[in-house]
């Protein structure tokens, strides 16, 4: 049973969901959180549905187990399958599609790229979610990268990783703003937040939409609501989990600028057959 100091759980393909850790510790510093990156498997993209579906599922365990009383999907290739997921765990789960879709809805804005994994782009539920909740003259192009995820994950304070970083994002990104002339671009994978300088410095000017920001908002107002805000004043740590590189996930979150990181442990990763 979840009570106000229960942890928050954090999941993602990778590294990316760092991004969402690093806003909930922000807004909700005395909160603790519990992270899994399944840095074995990425790029979660690149596989096929029924075996994103049970990776997730395996993920979802994990923090069911752990008892945390809220979940935040990082991973936007999970969120396009949440339906299939969802009832692995007890708690709310928000996630990173239905944030990024949400944070459009209150823009003034025409013409709106997104940016994202293979699988994400082909389902096509950001331009879907989007056009629900904005006016009908609004236009969604999208856009899925192969790459670009997997080079963030690996590439971060490499200078020659980082070059790649930058002709995998001009040459997705650069139709859309060049071009098409979007008015601004979600960034529709959580690695993506973590190298928006690149992005601001390539096409400068561009508004970037992270859907983390409106997690961690929608977060707070969540445990806010039920009761479950943690109110111990004091701050909350950070334990991460990944069936990666252990060392490399503890060099990414000193990186990004995480803080008061407990632990950084492995966890066995799921067959894949």
């Amino acid at each position: 049973m979840s009570d106000k100091t229960s942890p928050i759980g954090v999941l993602d393909s990778g590294i990316g969901g760092y991004s969402v850790a690093r806003q909930v510790q922000r807004l909700l510093p005395g909160e603790d959180l519990i992270y899994f990156g399944d840095g074995a498997h990425i790029p979660y993209g690149n596989h096929s549905e029924e075996k994103i579906v049970a990776m997730a599922r395996y993920m979802f365990r994990f923090m069911e187990e752990r008892e945390v009383k809220a979940l935040l999907v990082a991973c936007n290739t999970i969120s396009c399958v949440m339906d299939r997921c969802a009832d692995t765990v007890s708690c709310p789960a928000i996630n990173a599609v239905q944030a990024g879709a949400d944070a459009v809805a209150g823009l003034d804005v025409e013409k709106v790229g997104v940016i994202s994994t293979v699988f994400t782009h082909n389902t096509r539920i950001y331009p879907k979610k989007i056009k629900e909740r904005g006016p009908e003259r609004l236009v969604v192009l999208s856009c899925g990268s192969p790459d670009l995820a997997k080079l963030v994950e690996h590439s971060l304070g490499d200078p020659r990783g980082m070059a790649e970083v930058e002709k995998s994002l001009r040459l997705e990104l650069g139709p859309m703003v060049e071009r098409e002339k979007i008015q601004c671009c979600v960034l529709g994978c959580t690695h993506y937040p973590l190298v928006t300088g690149s992005i601001h410095r390539l096409f400068p000017g561009l508004p970037l939409i992270d859907p983390a920001e409106e997690m961690a908002r929608g977060l707070k107002a969540d445990l806010e609501r039920r009761g479950l805000k943690n109110e111990t004043g004091k701050p909350g740590g950070l334990t991460i989990y990944t069936t990666g590189d252990v060392e490399e996930y503890a060099l990414r979150a000193r990186q990004v600028g995480l803080e008061r990181v407990n632990s950084v442990e492995f966890y066995p990763p799921m067959e894949i057959l």
